[in-house]
């Protein structure tokens, strides 16, 4: 299809200079000829992408190129400026096209790319202290740093309910079970620390509960109800993050 063969009956049309005959027959051969047809969606496009992207002035300026061009002649043929504006037009409006639907038709992320972009296993700096040597949280953080996850997720479930350190325990475990890919495990850990009124693993705890249970399979309607409760509160440690999930997952 050559844009150029059908353009001049197409300004024409658009700017209302043909005939009621012409007119007609023009908007019956729309509905029989595929390329005019395509032609004529092609030059609406065009004109979308010149008034998306050029000013007034410039519009006036390219007027004036265009009734200069006109008077110009190259072996004698016309040009014509203003279609070879069309043509290049055209061609940004499909630009633009493709700029402004490329994130609507990309992929959603899988689950374990969800997963790598947002979990964050514990330091060993930020395991330390607030625990008496040798009991079994020390021990468990010592071999969760070490990663040495069996006899982490070992230790911290010697602690029991009740204990004051069990949620702390819990929380850490939680990361042990990931370190095994035991996710399912994983998050009922995560949960018990989300659950919880300790506040220094409280926030951390429903985080990873939420990446484990995203790990574990598409996100469904709980999940997307705490992502969106924690991305609209701006006091929260993950509020950015839970915005750039939910805005992954449309």
């Amino acid at each position: 299809m050559k844009l150029e063969n059908y353009y001049d009956r197409i300004d024409q049309y658009h700017a209302g200079e043909l005939s009621t005959g012409d007119r007609q027959s023009f908007e019956r051969e729309l509905g029989s000829n595929s390329d005019l047809r395509q032609a004529e969606e092609l030059y609406r496009l065009s004109l979308s992408a010149l008034d998306y992207g050029v000013e007034e002035s410039l519009r006036n300026d390219l007027k004036k190129w265009e009734q200069e061009g006109n008077r110009a002649a190259s072996g004698g043929r016309i040009i014509s400026l203003r279609r070879g504006i069309f043509i290049l037009s055209a061609a940004a409006a499909v630009l633009l096209l493709v700029f402004f639907a490329r994130p609507f038709l990309m992929p959603a992320p899988s689950s374990d790319e969800l997963f790598a972009s947002y979990y964050e296993a514990p330091t060993e700096s930020s395991m330390r202290g607030g625990a008496v040597p040798q009991n079994a949280l020390t021990t468990g953080k010592t071999a969760l740093a070490e990663e040495s996850y069996a006899d982490a997720v070992e230790d911290f479930a010697r602690i029991p309910e009740g204990d004051p350190l069990y949620v702390e325990a819990q929380f850490y475990l939680g990361h042990a079970l990931v370190g095994l890919n035991n996710f399912s495990a994983a998050k009922k850990a995560f949960e018990i620390a989300a659950n919880s009124n300790e506040s220094k693993f409280k926030e951390k705890g429903e985080w990873n509960y939420i990446l484990a249970c995203l790990k574990l399979g598409p996100m469904d309607a709980a999940v997307e109800s705490k992502l969106k409760t924690i991305a609209q509160n701006e006091n929260s440690s993950f509020a950015k993050e839970a915005r750039e999930i939910l805005k992954k997952m449309k």
